[in-house]
């Protein structure tokens, strides 16, 4: 590095303006003026946290739309029917148990035929034709 190296300078330069601002950041956030004031910052940061949270809970109202909540606790709701569903249900059958049929060579024999009876209904009667 030459004499004159214009980065040097400037990291040096860099280098005491960021210890001169630390040390007197450090100095001041001790003093009770500053606690103060981050106290109060904290007490009005939550506070319109509160209210933002109130009227978009509001607009959602008047939109007919769910808040975050409402939708996570529908989501819980159905995952406890799914839970009583899946206990209700029978357990999925294996592959492996379920019967085949033989492998004979010999097809199985057809089953028989149903036989259908037929009953004749009773003649009905007429009377004399009026003409």
């Amino acid at each position: 590095m030459g004499i004159l190296d214009p980065f040097h300078i400037w990291r040096e330069a860099i280098g005491l303006i960021e210890g001169e601002i630390n040390s007197l950041a450090a100095r001041k956030l001790e003093s009770a003026e500053v606690a103060q004031a981050v106290n109060q910052f904290s007490k009005v940061s939550l506070g319109v946290q509160h209210v933002f949270d109130r009227s978009f809970a509001s607009a959602l109202r008047r939109l007919e739309l769910p808040s975050r909540s409402e939708v996570d606790a529908l989501a819980t709701a159905v995952q406890r029917i799914e839970d009583k569903l899946d206990r209700l249900l029978p357990a999925p059958v294996n592959d492996a148990l379920v019967p085949r049929p033989s492998r004979a060579r010999q097809p199985s024999p057809p089953a028989a035929p149903k036989t259908v009876k037929r009953t004749l209904k009773p003649a009905t009667r007429r009377g004399p034709k009026e003409d």
